[in-house]
Order: C-alpha cells, then sequence, then structure tokens
C-alpha cells in the first residue's frame, strides 16, 4: 500500500518545472529510488557536515536553511516551499551539506539520492540547462539579502526583509492582496534583519497603521508593493 502511494503521487510530479526535462526513463528511474517521508515543526532534515547523499522535494509545508559561522554572529538562512528540489548548493562535488534543513511547518517531502539526481542531470541537457538558471536565480536571492545586510539602518532592513520574504513565500490572493501562508515570527524577521525583536514590532506596528500589512497569528498580509 505504501508504495503504491508513493508511486501514485511521485507520478502526479511529472510535469513540475523540476522534472518535466527528464525523459520517461529518467523519471522512472527516478521514481524507482524516491522516498515519502513526513517531518514535523521543528525537526532537523539535515545538519551541516552530514553526507550530501539525499536531495528533498517539498510537496507540503515550509523548510528553513541556515548556517552560522565558528563566532556565530553570522547568520545564513533560506526558506524552501512547495514543489522545489533541494539543497542544490554545491551541486556535482560538495560531499557534505554545508548548511543544516529544519522543518518551520509539519511537511511532507520526498527525498531521493544525490548521486542517481546528478547523473541524470549531466546526461540531459534540457534538464542541465534547466539546472543552470535556477541556480542563478539562487543567486539572485542571495545577492540581494547581502545587499540588504549592508543597510545600515535598521527599520531599512526590516522593511527590505518582508519585501524579500513576500517575494519568495507570498501566494497573491487579489491584484491587492499577498498573503505568507506559513508563520514567520518577530523574533526570526529580527535576526533575518540583524536587529531586536523590538525594532521588528515597530516597523510591523508602523506599516499596520498606514494599512500595508497586516500580521495577525504570526501570518504576514500584504495589500500594495509599498517595498520596491
Amino acid at each position: 500500500m505504501y508504495a503504491d502511494k508513493v508511486d501514485y503521487q511521485f507520478s502526479r510530479l511529472r510535469y513540475q518545472a523540476d522534472f518535466e526535462h527528464l525523459t520517461d526513463d529518467e523519471f522512472q528511474l527516478l521514481k524507482a529510488n524516491v522516498l515519502l517521508r513526513s517531518y514535523k515543526k521543528g525537526q532537523v532534515l539535515f545538519d551541516e557536515g552530514d553526507a550530501r547523499d539525499r536531495l528533498y522535494y517539498v510537496v507540503a509545508g515550509l523548510v528553513r536553511i541556515e548556517r552560522y559561522d565558528e563566532s556565530a554572529t553570522y547568520y545564513y538562512y533560506d526558506y524552501v516551499t512547495n514543489y522545489s528540489v533541494f539543497p542544490l548548493g554545491g551541486v556535482f562535488e560538495a560531499e557534505v551539506y554545508t548548511h543544516s534543513a529544519q522543518a518551520m511547518t509539519d511537511i511532507e517531502t520526498f527525498y531521493f539520492p544525490t548521486q542517481i539526481y546528478e547523473q541524470i542531470c549531466q546526461k540531459n541537457n534540457q534538464q542541465l540547462l534547466y539546472l543552470i538558471k535556477k541556480q542563478n536565480k539562487i543567486i539572485e536571492s542571495h545577492q540581494l539579502r547581502l545587499q540588504t545586510g549592508l543597510t545600515s539602518n535598521a527599520h531599512d532592513r526590516v522593511t527590505q526583509n518582508l519585501y524579500i520574504l513576500k517575494r519568495e513565500l507570498g501566494q497573491p490572493e487579489s491584484k491587492t492582496k499577498v498573503t505568507i501562508p506559513f508563520p514567520i515570527t518577530l523574533k526570526e524577521l529580527a535576526v533575518n534583519s540583524g536587529t531586536t525583536r523590538e525594532t521588528a514590532g515597530q516597523v510591523i506596528k508602523k506599516l499596520k497603521e498606514k494599512g500595508l500589512i497586516d500580521y495577525e497569528k504570526k501570518i504576514f498580509t500584504f495589500y500594495e508593493d509599498v517595498i520596491k
């Protein structure tokens, strides 16, 4: 019964962006090696330094990828949500994960051997081109975060991080309304912005007073493109 469930659910992903360029034989090879697993909020999928032997594909929920430097003063983060293969950092060369990954909500994810996925990509030019383009988008996102981190004004950093969250996690509900359907705490926003919880709270309060956002039960709702 479990094998039938995995076969059925993974088959439904055949024409999602991460798999649509695979040949039928390549997709079948991947499907023959895939496993389905659920994680509870707070569970760790992998830690920095673990063998990079699995790639994951989230079908429900939110995952945070993070890394601290040795002094614990520099903090890198990223989010992965529905329908995306990760982590792609170190593709074709890294032997260990360079970040840790934690479930920020209850999640459901497929995982499959890194080696098989990379072998498929190396032999399939269309899939390899797609992978390069996806990596470029990831780099652009990282550059935006770096620029945000260099901003000296803490209020601006919070505002800019809200824009990044909206762009990467937001789901449009109308022409003027975008909601992030995952809980984001003020503490998390503050850490990501390199400031205090109090400062993050002040920024949220001002934006709410202007009618630009709502923040209820850790859910952000944006009402227009205030942050360019």
